[in-house]
């Protein structure tokens, strides 16, 4: 690892990644272009280090939510797998809200008696792993 600058190790990422950061490259230049912006006067006005726009630029970060929906309201850039709809501002649907949508149909024939855990194995403080036996009706 000897050249390599002390830091966070970055992680592969995805093709949905890049493609997003190379909108937002693209998207982000065209309005500096348009607006006649140099990238420090975009960054303040996305309320974002220089260092950081800079980075969405040359498509070696990509931005957070946060600063896309920024991006959205301030500048009326959308992006093509990014929702910023109303149903985005609000909280998420709780349950009763959210429509039920079932995997497979049979799903639905199986009762709570139907469920046997065998192990339940803490894995983080929030996540715990199941192991589970389910009786489908044949």
């Amino acid at each position: 690892m000897a050249g390599r600058k002390p830091g966070r190790k970055r992680r592969a990422r995805t093709t949905a990644e890049k493609l997003l950061m190379a909108e937002v490259a693209l998207k982000f230049e065209a309005k500096m272009n348009k607006e006649r912006w140099n990238a420090e006067k975009a960054a303040k006005k996305l309320q974002v280090s220089r260092a950081s726009f800079y980075n969405y630029l040359r498509k070696k970060d990509l931005p957070s939510f946060e600063v896309l929906k920024r991006a959205h309201d301030l500048w009326d850039l959308s992006f093509q797998y990014i929702d910023f709809g109303s149903a985005a501002a609000k909280t998420a649907p709780s349950e009763d809200e959210q429509p039920r949508q079932y995997v497979l149909p049979f799903i639905e024939g199986v009762s709570e008696g139907d469920v046997e855990v065998i192990r339940a194995k803490p894995v983080k403080p929030d996540t715990l792993q199941l192991t589970v036996n389910i009786r489908f009706a044949g």
